[in-house]
């Protein structure tokens, strides 16, 4: 019998069309390294039908939530029979992927490519909807609502075509940090059993934020899935002397724990996920007398008999005629009817494009929109950049045998939470030296340029990308350019780093006014280069006819004032130099005060680009033999500066290299261990900040790129080799809840021997690759 003819036919589906429910045959596990292929572009749904896909755990450690996939096929069901989703059908196919990341990706694939799903669906696990994510983004598949409450579903910059559902882990313990702190105060003793994966991690950082530090965690104990019991974690937190036991467990677990609990006679206040509150599958399993007083939140409207919910009456008939073999005690079961509606509610807004393009976009502008048998007033809201559609919930407690809901419906956001400085000011009281520490030691300074500039707006990107809370902070620091970053560098307190540019410590070391200064200053990595802008009236044509004019060069400590006394030297040519601000210079120009203005920063400039005044042009500035040295040649265009130069004739000038330097520092110094965190994260992250609305100039940073006549900062060679591992922040508590890495470095790192050293710039290698590069650049300026 082939693979799609094992169709299994449940006693709550007799469809012989529309939803199907297949079991994946056994197979070996395709390796992770498929989810870097792309989809044929011709695998489309036929006409007349929507097909929707979904992975679920039918079997294994996580078996429980099949109820989930089970549920969802029986109301699609129930929609074939009313009509479909205007006049199509619903072909709904769910495989059982054993909660086994490899096997997911497998089935995900067989999904799209084979069966040629819309859509990816509810599919269950945070591991395994993880290791499908950049696949399924990659080629533009929705996947949408997904089975998981991790937080890292509501990225919609990163992956815009993943949607979570349900609360986040993180909010969901968020609530349950309100309702400690409103119900307990001194005394108060919290021990943690969590699943030692990205599940039980996510809700500690959680509850560890919404606590604050207001309250005291005595003791965290991790467990694996594949651990037989938990009896030595329950052991060691009931050691601790724990009062409130926090089970981040899944639903195999939280049988465990109840029950062990009653063995040893051990009674905290106990709280337990949502994912594990099922009376059918968990607490009846774990002995109904001793769930006695379990608490949870939920936003799902549990015991609607009792309360007159008018949805109830409508769900209970949809169980009886098309899941009656799913319990209705069994909440798992309301999730799936609940996930089932949300996305036929999206389907119904998609009007007659059901493309996957309108799909998603359908699924980020759900507005208000209600979804039965969920507590009144909690509502699906989303927008292209919030994808987290229900972020409240209710408490509730487990008396005689049944579920009851109590107090408000809470919301899991604090909006004042997204701050990390909030979050450090809340926890300062209580853990004021450790968290002053860590916030000081995880701290990177890094020297930038004067407002507006190209390097202030590099280190507020750079800002934006790395930050990460505790962990790694970026602090971008305002200054006047590369002479001030040099010396700020060298003997300023706290600054670790800065942007310099290349030439100007050639020319420090031609006038003699530094010594020893390249064993002292390294480059951490090649930034960008920075073209020469050479701002004047048509009247004068070329870089000779500025001898013996006045010409500004901006302030004395800034990097243009270098570069252009550096360029008219070695070209001879002797002008008055005016040291002012250009955006004093520009006036000056217009009125004929001076003859020419001198920016030397990264194109297009902004204020440069504002000029419309047609007796003003850039002169251009000849790729002089004596100017080889220190620079590169490049060229302006009507594509950089539209209303200065024509799209006929672009600008010849030349190019100085940015790079990102610091102190050599050496290992074990805690400055080294700082800029380690820097070098870490900017190395892994360097492809998101290429992208919009980030600097175009982060596009022509070139990590691997050697300088010639520098030597790169040990830590920053040691990571591009791939012998070291950089250490972890400075930290009060094992869990950080740090950003997850990206699938891929976005600088690949080959392996070399540990024993490798950092190569000098000036290795015979090194120079030809520079020179290579060099004559890439001449060819590529030729070429426009």
């Amino acid at each position: 019998m082939g693979m799609f003819e094992r169709l299994l036919q449940p006693a709550w589906s007799s469809a012989p069309r529309g939803p199907r429910l297949l079991c994946a045959p056994s197979s070996p596990t395709v390796a992770l390294l498929l989810a870097l292929a792309t989809v044929p572009g011709s695998a489309r749904a036929a006409e007349g039908e929507i097909r929707i896909g979904n992975t679920t755990p039918y079997s294994g450690p996580a078996a429980a939530y099949g109820s989930v996939g089970k549920v969802i096929s029986a109301y699609f069901q129930k929609v074939n029979d009313e009509g479909g989703i205007r006049g199509r059908k619903i072909t709904y196919i769910s495989y059982d992927d054993g909660y086994n990341p490899q096997k997911t990706v497998e089935l995900t694939r067989r999904l799209v490519e084979e069966d040629k799903v819309d859509v990816i669906f509810a599919s269950v696990g945070t591991a395994t909807s993880a290791a499908v994510r950049p696949y399924l983004n990659a080629n533009k598949i929705p996947q949408l609502f997904v089975g998981s409450g991790a937080s890292i579903w509501d990225q919609p910059r990163d992956y815009p075509w993943t949607m979570g559902a349900q609360p986040s882990y993180q909010i969901e313990a968020h609530i349950h940090a309100q309702y400690l702190l409103e119900q307990h105060a001194g005394g108060t003793r919290i021990g943690v059993l969590y699943q030692d994966d990205e599940f039980g991690k996510d809700y500690l950082k959680g509850l560890k934020d919404g606590l604050g530090g207001k309250l005291p965690i005595v003791g965290e104990a991790a467990y694996a899935v594949t651990d037989t019991d938990i009896n030595q974690q329950i052991t060691k937190l009931k050691a601790a002397g724990a009062n409130v036991l926090v089970d981040v467990s899944t639903p195999k677990f939280t049988v465990l724990a109840i029950r062990r609990l009653a063995e040893l006679g051990w009674k905290p206040e106990h709280i337990i996920p949502t994912v594990s509150d099922s009376v059918a599958t968990v607490l009846q399993p774990a002995g109904l007398q001793n769930a006695e007083g379990l608490l949870s939140a939920t936003i799902l409207y549990e015991g609607g008999a009792q309360g007159g919910d008018p949805g109830f009456a409508e769900w209970s008939a949809f169980m009886d005629r098309y899941a009656p073999a799913i319990s209705k005690n069994n909440s798992l079961g309301i999730v799936g009817y609940a996930l089932a509606n949300l996305m036929v509610a999206v389907l119904r807004n998609c009007g007659d494009d059901f493309s996957r393009d309108n799909i998603m976009r359908q699924a980020r502008s759900l507005k208000g929109t209600p979804i039965p048998m969920l507590i009144p007033g909690i509502v699906a809201n989303t927008s292209a950049s919030d994808h987290a559609p229900i972020e409240q919930m209710q408490m509730k407690r487990f008396v005689d045998g049944h579920w009851e809901r109590f107090g408000p419906v809470r919301s899991g956001i604090d909006p004042g939470a997204v701050s990390d400085s909030f979050k450090a000011i809340f926890r300062y009281a209580s853990s004021k030296r450790d968290l002053a520490g860590q916030l000081n030691a995880n701290t990177v300074s890094l020297m930038t340029g004067s407002y507006g500039s190209t390097y202030s707006q590099m280190g507020a990107d750079a800002a934006s990308v790395l930050n990460d809370g505790i962990n790694l902070r970026i602090m971008p620091i305002l200054g006047s350019g590369s002479v001030q970053a040099v010396a700020d560098i060298l003997m300023l307190k706290g600054v670790d780093v800065g942007i310099v540019r290349k030439d100007t410590l050639s020319y420090l070391e031609r006038k003699d006014f530094a010594s020893n200064i390249r064993n002292q200053l390294v480059y951490v990595t090649k930034m960008f280069n920075e073209e020469m802008h050479v701002l004047a009236p048509r009247s004068i044509r070329t870089m000779r006819e500025l001898d013996g004019k006045t010409v500004a060069v901006d302030l004395p400590d800034g990097s243009t004032f270098v570069t252009a006394i550096n360029v008219f030297e070695r070209l001879e040519i002797k002008p008055h130099l005016l040291y002012i601000e250009p955006r004093i210079a520009l006036e000056m120009l217009r009125k004929g005060e001076i003859d020419a203005i001198i920016a030397v920063e990264g194109k297009p400039v902004p204020w440069l680009s504002q000029i419309t005044d047609p007796n003003l042009h850039f002169v251009p500035v000849g790729y002089d033999k004596t100017l080889r040295e220190d620079y590169l040649p490049s060229k302006l265009t009507a594509d950089d500066y539209p209303n200065l130069i024509s799209k006929s004739e672009p600008v010849d000038t030349i190019a100085a290299e940015a790079i990102l330097a610091s102190y050599n520092w050496q290992p074990g110094n805690e400055r080294y261990r700082r800029l380690s965190l820097l070098v870490e994260s900017l190395f892994s992250r360097v492809s998101e900040l290429q992208r919009p609305p980030f600097h175009p100039k982060w596009q022509e940073m070139a990590p691997r790129a050697p300088v010639a006549g520098w030597t790169r900062l040990r830590v920053a060679q040691e990571w591009l080799d791939g012998t070291i591992k950089i250490p972890a922040p400075a930290a009060v508590s094992p869990v950080t809840g740090s950003r997850p890495k990206p699938v891929t470095a976005a600088v690949p790192s080959p392996r070399v021997p540990a024993t490798a050293k950092p190569q000098a710039a000036t290795s015979p290698e090194q120079a030809r690759q520079t020179e290579l590069y060099r004559r890439f650049l001449e060819w590529n300026a030729a070429r426009h």
